[in-house]
């Protein structure tokens, strides 16, 4: 069941680099007009992402915990 749970984390992962290629274009322009660099439009990227990535494994994490039988009582999965 683990390998499960690293296959969904790559793989949410990977679907990043799909929507990385498609601002490419724009990430370029931008560059070459003197707007601001590419370096910063990653650094933006990643910061605008961190929450929400945390926001997702967390509600996946809760719901495989209790989903492949670990313990059962809110103390013990707090702990």
């Amino acid at each position: 069941l683990s390998y499960r749970a690293l296959l969904y984390n790559s793989l949410s992962a990977m679907a990043e680099i799909s929507a990385l290629f498609a601002q490419r274009p724009i990430v370029l322009r931008h560059y070459r007009r003197a707007m601001y660099s590419p370096f910063i439009e990653s650094l933006a990227h990643t910061v605008v992402d961190i929450p929400i990535t945390f926001i997702v494994q967390a509600v996946f994490s809760v719901i495989f915990y209790f989903l492949v039988g670990l313990q059962e009582s809110t103390a013990q999965f707090l702990s």
